[in-house]
């Protein structure tokens, strides 16, 4: 079925020339749609990942290990939820899935702007709310790039996975900025209404979608759903090209992550004393360096992505040790050159994100890929474990010391998968050449750029729901 949506009598001529094949996927009406209710969550969401863990070190008197287990707490719920939001995503409509959790992070952030409005905010409160958000989270992302390939022809899946990430980038230029100088003179109540205002405005977005269903699987019930999982499980496993993402993954939220959500908010206020507002400068600064790289990703499209993965998550490793290194330099260095060194940092991260997706949905089934980028949520939150662990370390030794043994295990983790894993690393993916190909030959069948029907699929036997 998805091949079906993606056939129609209105088709662009390939052999045409493409004057800005960096934003190629953007020609698409449901893909821009998609784009734009992803920057306005983007948006919202690194204001908000400024904003918490300032609202945290106030209610807590700077406290490291509580901040690590706020953050560890956001996680959990994909851990729990986020396998069954696979499958969950495969058997019903991606759309409404997608529209439900941006209306329940929209009403999520009311709720928070509330409690800080009446006064009647406690950490336990802050506690239960990351659990809520992250439960709506663990279903928004394996429903919203399952739909990239059923929009999209093959050969622009990595150009529109790094434009949608090119969304994240320039929003955390926006937002990180934006939230640390609103939260700075305007406070972390204002930061919050602003936050919930901009949640609303993706749910307008991703209403106006019309994106034809994806091919189900045939059989419905929790026992089909139940069989769906293992089923899922053992393509995953038996696949060396999701197999290694699922590995190099790992490492990267377990021992990389960390940085953004415990590691930045300490470093901003322990060491280099930048206060509110340098935090939001530190992160915006990533997203300069994480823009260029995803705008260069979208149009380049690299195809070695088992080779580019492992070395990207071992040269991240390394940026973040010399971070940490560079703010024991003393005077202006040790403030100019790890400001400097973020560039890298969000570069480095992005293109992770980008291409690891792009690996996943190119060799994933239609009727498969939402458990397949779910399974990415078991490594996704093992961010619980670095966040909780790292905040516990950097309380009892020192943040430096912390972050640098959290890049070496980031550097270990991407040599070891590069070497023992051949058959994730002799990868080859469908990117630029594979376009410049196509404009040669005979031209393929492409997705409509205009609004589509939504289609349904065929009734399945009595007493099947697919609703």
């Amino acid at each position: 079925m998805a091949d079906e949506s993606q056939e129609s009598t209105s088709r662009v001529d390939r052999n045409q020339p493409i004057r800005f094949a960096m934003f190629e996927s953007l020609r698409f009406r449901d893909f821009r749609l998609i784009w734009l209710g992803q920057t306005s969550h983007a948006l919202a969401l690194w204001a908000q990942m400024i904003a918490l863990p300032l609202l945290v070190l106030d209610i807590t008197d700077n406290s490291a290990v509580q901040l690590g287990g706020v953050m560890a707490a956001r996680t959990l719920p994909t851990l729990v939820l986020g396998v069954w939001a696979g499958v969950i995503v495969d058997w019903f409509d991606r759309r409404s899935i997608l529209i439900a959790t941006k209306w329940g992070a929209f009403l999520l952030a009311v709720l928070f702007a509330v409690l800080l409005i009446g006064g009647w905010m406690e950490l336990w409160m802050v506690y239960a709310w990351v659990v809520a958000r992250g439960s709506t989270q663990a279903f928004d992302q394996p429903a919203r790039f399952s739909m990239v390939p059923t929009i999209l022809p093959r050969h622009l899946i990595t150009n529109g996975m790094a434009l949608l990430s090119s969304t994240q980038n320039v929003m955390r230029i926006v937002g990180a900025a934006g939230a640390g100088l609103v939260a700075e003179f305007v406070g972390l109540t204002g930061t919050f209404i602003l936050i919930a205002v901009i949640y609303f405005s993706g749910v307008v977005a991703i209403h106006m979608l019309h994106v034809a269903d994806h091919a189900r699987p045939s059989k419905s019930g929790l026992r089909a759903m139940t069989s769906g999982l293992a089923e899922g499980a053992t393509f995953a496993i038996k696949k060396p090209e999701i197999r290694g993402v699922l590995l190099i993954s790992l490492f990267y939220f377990a021992f990389g992550m960390s940085y953004m959500q415990v590691f930045a908010p300490l470093f901003a206020v322990e060491v280099l004393d930048i206060g509110r507002g340098g935090l939001g400068m530190m992160l915006s600064i990533t997203g300069v360096g994480a823009l260029v790289a995803a705008l260069y990703v979208a149009n380049k499209q690299p195809t070695r992505l088992g080779l580019i993965l492992p070395l990207d998550v071992a040269a991240f490793g390394v940026a973040l040790i010399l971070f940490t290194g560079s703010t024991y330099l003393p005077g202006a260095w040790g403030l100019a050159i790890p400001m400097a060194l973020m560039l890298a940092i969000g570069a480095l991260q992005t293109t992770f994100m980008s291409l690891s997706r792009s690996l996943m949905v190119q060799v994933a089934p239609d009727e498969m890929r939402g458990r397949i980028l779910s399974f990415v949520s078991l490594d996704r939150s093992m961010m619980a474990f670095g966040g909780a662990a790292g905040g516990f370390l950097a309380g009892t030794y020192s943040v430096q010391i912390t972050q640098i043994a959290f890049g070496i295990a980031c550097v270990m983790g991407g040599l070891l998968v590069l070497v023992m894993a051949p058959g994730f690393r002799a990868f080859n993916g469908q990117g630029a050449a594979k376009r410049r190909s196509r404009r040669t030959d005979e031209p393929a069948k492409i997705p409509s750029l205009e609004p589509r029907p939504l289609s349904r699929p065929t009734p399945g036997p009595v007493g099947d729901d697919d609703s």
